[in-house]
């Protein structure tokens, strides 16, 4: 037990233990949760409720909750803090910033990622295409995410990996939302693999093309062929 009490070890939940303060254990915590879709978009976050799942007191949990919301990640309400729902123009937002960032996140993964980070693209790519091929939409989930966030990490410009992170965070529950349709993710499979191609062969140029025309075709599809009001 902690100090507050140690979470016994489930198979669903986190092992919250004292290696680090409790308020970063539990934003980590719940992060996961956002990031496995365990977490729906308008779900309130309840401190009480999120205490007794991981076993700590009340402090770390609000404290988390407020490094989250200040992150981007959620959101607070007169009630507490909640996961929001996008709109239809948060998501077209999201794009944009997408659109200016991850280009040359990837022009700078390709030119500095080293041997063991391209095997574990290749690795998490070869995941994620078998669990779609499966119909296994939370290994997919956690296969892909493993794949971008990688890339991005390879990226040695500190401040711009560190910008395609956050964002990256604060597209977790839309893009798991996303990912329900399998047509969306045949769309993203495609795209990762030219993009693993050109950066097994130190294409920089090459990654930044394909990743600006990912995100043009996600533009395309979502945002420019949207029915107008009129429309229907």
């Amino acid at each position: 037990m902690l100090k507050a009490r140690k979470m016994a070890r489930t198979s669903s939940n986190p092992l919250i233990v004292q290696s680090a303060p409790l308020r970063e254990q539990v934003y980590e915590a719940i992060r996961l949760g956002l990031r496995r879709g365990e977490i729906e978009p308008g779900q309130r976050l309840m401190e009480v409720d999120l205490a007794q799942k991981y076993g700590v007191s009340r402090t770390p949990v609000r404290e988390a909750l407020f490094q989250l919301a200040r992150d981007g990640l959620i959101v607070s309400s007169e009630r507490g803090f909640v996961l929001p729902s996008d709109s239809f123009e948060d998501f077209a937002d999201r794009l944009e910033a997408h659109m200016l960032i991850d280009p040359r996140v990837a022009y700078h993964a390709a030119k500095d990622g080293t041997a063991d980070e391209l095997k574990t693209l290749e690795k998490a790519f070869e995941k994620g295409l078998q669990a779609h091929q499966s119909n296994r939409l939370s290994t997919f989930i956690e296969a892909n995410y493993v794949y971008r966030i990688t890339w991005r990490t390879m990226c040695r410009n500190v401040p711009l990996a560190r910008c395609a992170t956050m964002l990256e965070d604060q597209f977790l529950a839309a893009r798991n939302e996303f990912y329900k349709d399998p047509a969306n993710r045949e769309i993203a499979l495609h795209y990762d693999q030219k993009l693993l191609t050109a950066m097994q062969a130190r294409d920089s140029q090459g990654s930044e093309a394909v990743t600006r025309q990912y995100m043009e075709a996600l533009i395309e599809k979502f945002v420019k062929n949207r029915p107008t009001d009129s429309q229907a």
